[in-house]
């Protein structure tokens, strides 16, 4: 269990500190950390090939952020 005292001082973060610190600590985990069903990792082996088929399908993050800011207003 988490303690308190930690969740407490993660609440009183900004939210850009929040995120860094979500990125710091999905950094920390292994591959081995990630528990994956065999279903699971179909799909992403089934979307990276059509990732790797289909290049010019792709958007880049900050579009994709774009226009998920525009439909959520």
């Amino acid at each position: 269990m988490i303690d308190e005292s930690l969740v407490a001082k993660v609440s009183s973060l900004s939210p850009a500190d929040r995120l860094e610190l979500i990125g710091m600590v999905w950094d920390s985990l292994s591959p081995d950390d990630l528990n994956v069903t065999d279903a699971e990792r179909a799909l992403l082996d089934a979307r990276l090939a059509d990732m790797e088929a289909h290049p010019d399908d792709q958007s880049p993050w900050p579009e994709v952020k774009a226009r998920l800011e525009r439909l959520t207003r």
